[in-house]
């Protein structure tokens, strides 16, 4: 007979942790998403885990996705909601999050709300963050279903440099937030700055906390001149991740948390991207004029 050892609800998620009295000390635990939803009941999955005497909260968890994650990671995500997407697809952004970001940076980015969508987007663009604003209180990233690392990181951090009141400097975005929504009327007098300086930060802090190296290097890379995309791009990753310039690219090791803000606060005016030229000036000169004006 099987034995239900716990009951835990995490938001929308309900987690079953069964444990067979004759397999010894092997659990099986169950993870349902959207109980309503009988699509996504018929790919429950009951996985095997060996604890071996490890802690509770140390063990790793398998859910219905396939992708591992331990309960503090689902507790993380817990208010960040999934729509217009594959098991896989969810999987894949679940995995580059947990990558990217700390359990306690996923708590803040969900906290007040957050939708993300797999649909069509603008052509040429790959994803965009829709901003809290009337008529959209809650905001929502769209990804297209070409899905890569770097998209998926860059577009959760235009959000978390947003929802993030701690930020400063560089790190902070460059519009103009009250009460949480952004000002249109600061937004209409200064889009051509803010566009500049906001895309070349975000493409910073993007570039920095990946896990590796972009495949797909960033458009905005385009805007730099003198060297060559790749060039500039293998420059700032080595630079933004701590390692010096002749390490090989495929070694280099994204950072999370406070290492990644405080180095964009602290290596950003060195970087290729800061020299980025759209709408006649580079980006950190667009910063700076920024924030004159706030």
């Amino acid at each position: 007979m099987e034995e239900m050892l716990e009951e835990m609800l995490l938001e929308r998620y309900i987690a079953y942790q069964i444990e067979c009295k004759d397999d010894g000390p092997d659990a099986r635990y169950v993870f349902e998403f959207d109980i309503q939803s009988a699509g996504l009941r018929k790919k429950l999955k009951d996985h095997t885990l060996k604890r071996k005497n490890a802690k509770s909260s140390d063990q790793k968890l398998i859910n219905m996705l396939g992708t591992a994650m331990t309960k503090g990671e689902l507790r993380a995500q817990r208010n960040i909601r999934f729509l217009n997407m594959t098991p896989d697809q969810q999987a894949f952004i679940r995995k580059v999050l947990r990558d990217s970001f700390t359990q306690k940076e996923l708590e803040l980015m969900g906290k007040g709300g957050l939708v993300v969508r797999v649909i069509p987007v603008k052509e040429g663009t790959y994803g965009e963050y829709c901003r809290k604003q009337r008529g959209m209180e809650t905001p929502e990233i769209h990804l297209s279903h070409e899905l890569n690392e770097d998209t998926i990181a860059h577009e959760f951090i235009h959000h978390i440099r947003t929802v993030d009141e701690v930020r400063v400097g560089f790190s902070r975005t460059a519009y103009k937030i009250v009460n949480g929504t952004y000002d249109k009327t600061f937004y209409n007098a200064n889009e051509s700055d803010i566009h500049n300086f906001e895309e070349a930060a975000t493409v910073a802090e993007t570039t920095a906390r990946t896990k590796g190296p972009a495949t797909s290097i960033s458009g905005y890379y385009d805007y730099v001149g003198e060297v060559s995309r790749k060039e500039a791009y293998d420059s700032d990753r080595k630079r933004l991740t701590g390692n010096p310039q002749s390490i090989d690219i495929n070694k280099t090791k994204g950072i999370k948390g406070k290492a990644a803000t405080n180095c964009i606060n602290e290596e950003f005016a060195k970087t290729h991207i800061a020299s980025m030229v759209m709408n006649g000036r580079t980006a950190l000169n667009s910063y700076y004029i920024l924030n004159q004006k706030q």
